[in-house]
């Protein structure tokens, strides 16, 4: 089974010690969504990368699709770093995946210290790839070509791989403070998603179940609440920092911000109606 390779973006932006807690939760996330899912993995990590590798893959992509914190994730092969090695495993690669009459590129990239650059490495691989599949009339296109392989060389590992998935994007949950969101319509789903999206920790306060577990598919263990008249003192007495509410800028404009000792964000209110509808039919999907 292939291993999936990781990708995050805006957490490995920030300072190192920082950087480290917010990957650590990254990892600690994706272990527990395995955990609940009844999915063995090992997850290992590299500076800007996180590998799984579990007994079901393709649990784990339906996993990683709905974790905050993962931008994009790559099912790969992974082969040594030696270009004499890595150019035979490309071959192998990209024998199967290539067709008659196919247009291919080599898209190369590195970290640490090589006998090669990846321009250098890009050729070889590429001129390897043609010379194997002369006779099914491939030939390299580097704009726009009907099959794209990528190798990733970190070190003395490198890693190929011909898709990219995309994931939430965000940062990880829990690296942010505790926020009680009002779940109380189709849009709030889209808020409390955003507020999640954000790292939040999140108490959802609604009484509609069917909302929930939508969510719950995101946020694994999402704990709720019924909605009070003072959302402040609910607030309060659940541990939380702040309040997140599914008003656009008609919504406050029209009933006014509400008053109390804790931070009210509105998440929806920079989106159009149809931008939220857009929004909440990926999450319901």
């Amino acid at each position: 089974m292939p291993m999936l390779l990781v990708r995050y973006g805006e957490l490995g932006l920030k300072s190192p010690s920082v950087r480290r807690r917010f990957e650590n939760a990254l990892v600690d996330d994706i272990r527990r969504r395995h955990a609940l899912a009844k999915v063995p993995c090992v997850i290992s990590q590299t500076r800007g990368r996180v590998f799984v590798d579990s007994d079901d893959w393709r649990a784990t992509c339906e996993i990683l699709g709905r974790t905050f914190g993962v931008v994009s994730f790559s099912p790969v092969e992974k082969a040594s770093s030696d270009i004499a090695d890595l150019t035979n495993a490309t071959v192998e690669f990209a024998r199967p995946i290539l067709f008659p009459g196919a247009s291919f590129a080599i898209r190369s990239r590195r970290s640490g210290n090589h006998p090669y650059t990846s321009q250098v490495l890009a050729e070889r691989l590429g001129e390897a790839v043609l010379n194997d599949n002369a006779e099914r009339g491939v030939k390299v296109k580097l704009d726009s070509p009907d099959i794209e392989i990528s190798v990733e060389v970190r070190e003395k590992d490198s890693f190929l791989f011909s898709s990219v998935l995309s994931g939430p994007g965000g940062m990880p949950l829990g690296t942010q403070g505790r926020i009680m969101s009002v779940l109380d319509s189709e849009p709030a789903i889209a808020s409390t998603w955003l507020m999640m999206k954000r790292g939040c920790s999140v108490l959802v306060a609604g009484s509609d179940d069917r909302f929930v577990k939508v969510l719950e598919k995101w946020y694994p263990n999402l704990k709720s609440t019924e909605l009070s008249k003072n959302i402040f003192e609910l607030a309060n007495s659940n541990q939380c920092t702040g309040i997140a509410l599914p008003w656009t800028l008609r919504e406050i404009e029209k009933k006014g911000a509400p008053k109390g000792d804790l931070p009210v964000f509105y998440p929806l209110v920079g989106l159009s109606e149809e931008q939220t509808m857009s929004l909440l039919a990926r999450i319901t999907a």
